[in-house]
């Protein structure tokens, strides 16, 4: 794990993120960018000067931001942790991707709630079109993630063939902090699968993974998210991962498990396609 990005917009919410970085990158020694966006839906790169003109507020955000956020992220991390600071000026989740895909980040590590954003409210549009358009997998937190919470890890899935690619780009995660595997199925009466099948994928899963410490879980609850939650209650986990699949062309109004359990739990969710 090399590259980690880090959307900061100085909420409690990406303090939490930006320490959780620092947390793998003290373990991994990777980079962390550190990317704060001043939102616009001007195309501030290639309009003219004139239209800059009559928009000064964007340009001033983004003098203080470049002379704040350095100095301010020196009194969050050690002296020589491996920040990078980087400012733009745009569409917050759209040159967040960008970042990330130009840097070719590893992680993406970002507050469940954006700036004025509060408990009572649903997860912003810009946390959940990253979620879906990312290509590294996501990891979205409320409160800081600290080694403790890294080394008992809930793996969600149906265990289908899908599983083994998605748990690939986590693994070194896994072997970093030593984690012991949770692997959870949530039996739901609607889609009710036989024990013994479930049993059978997880067993064929851990296949070339002999290095690894797995737990199996089949876990009875009405609804998938909420059982999710109730099982990282009851086993003490903080941080589940969620395969999920390519929700990119669905409209934002159709929401998923992976954005209903970072709404509804406590929990640190890692959000990784298949």
């Amino acid at each position: 794990m090399k590259t980690l990005l880090v959307p900061f917009d100085f909420s409690p919410y990406a303090v939490a993120a930006f320490r959780t970085a620092l947390k793998i990158s003290h373990k991994s020694g990777a980079q962390i960018l550190c990317v704060t966006v001043i939102p616009t839906e001007l195309d501030w790169d290639f309009i003219s000067d004139d239209v800059k003109a009559k928009n000064p507020q964007i340009q001033e955000e983004f003098d203080e931001a470049e002379e704040v956020l350095p100095s301010y992220l020196k009194t969050l991390a050690p002296a020589k942790a491996p920040i990078t600071p980087i400012i733009k000026i745009g569409v917050p989740h759209s040159l967040i991707l960008q970042v990330a895909k130009e840097y070719s980040a590893d992680l993406i590590v970002l507050g469940a709630y954006g700036k004025g954003k509060g408990a009572q409210e649903f997860i912003g549009s810009n946390l959940q079109k990253v979620l879906r358009n990312a290509e590294c997998p996501v990891l979205a937190v409320k409160d800081l993630l600290d080694g403790n919470g890294f080394r008992k890890l809930a793996f969600a899935s149906n265990f289908e063939d899908s599983a083994k690619k998605a748990f690939e780009s986590i693994k070194p995660l896994v072997k970093l902090f030593r984690a012991s595997v949770h692997l959870i199925f949530v039996n739901t009466p609607k889609n009710f699968t036989n024990s013994t099948d479930i049993e059978n994928r997880m067993n064929d899963f851990m296949k070339g993974h002999e290095e690894i410490t797995f737990h199996k879980h089949t876990f009875n609850y009405d609804e998938v998210e909420i059982g999710l939650a109730k099982f990282g209650e009851i086993s003490r986990i903080h941080l589940v991962a969620v395969v999920s699949g390519h929700h990119e062309k669905n409209p934002g109004y159709q929401v998923g498990t992976t954005e209903t359990l970072i709404f509804q739990s406590d929990l640190a969710v890692l959000s990784i396609k298949t």
